[in-house]
């Protein structure tokens, strides 16, 4: 049995059990960008068809699957698993009913600094 939990709950039963070591949630978070900004940056290297190509009028929605594991010096480092390019968002809908308005209004209406949205591109 899987135990599902709200981000909030997560990340303060999070903080309680590691904020003693300085691995807040906020820490972990900025490594888990991170490795997303990188992995954005290799593949988007190469031209096509080895790498994504650039297109000012593309937009995708990914998701990825990531595990976080506890390194040789003690600290939580987040572990690629896979991307996918049409995720199932059944999760993501049910806990946040307004899901897909926002993704619309951050990729087509560019609704950035309204929606709860984290540039991670710096």
């Amino acid at each position: 049995h899987l135990r599902q939990m709200d981000c909030e709950t997560f990340i303060t039963m999070y903080n309680e059990q590691h904020a003693q070591n300085g691995e807040t949630w906020s820490v972990i978070e900025q490594r888990i960008f991170q490795m997303f900004r990188e992995l954005f940056h290799c593949a988007t290297i190469e031209e096509p068809p080895l790498g994504i190509g650039s297109c000012l009028s593309s937009r995708a929605l990914y998701a990825a699957d990531l595990i976080l594991e506890l390194n040789n010096n003690n600290e939580i480092q987040p572990k690629l698993l896979e991307v996918n390019f049409a995720p199932d968002c059944d999760r993501a809908c049910a806990s946040h009913p307004n899901f897909y308005n926002q993704v619309f209004n951050v990729l087509f209406r560019d609704l950035i600094d309204e929606q709860n949205v984290t540039d991670i591109s710096v």
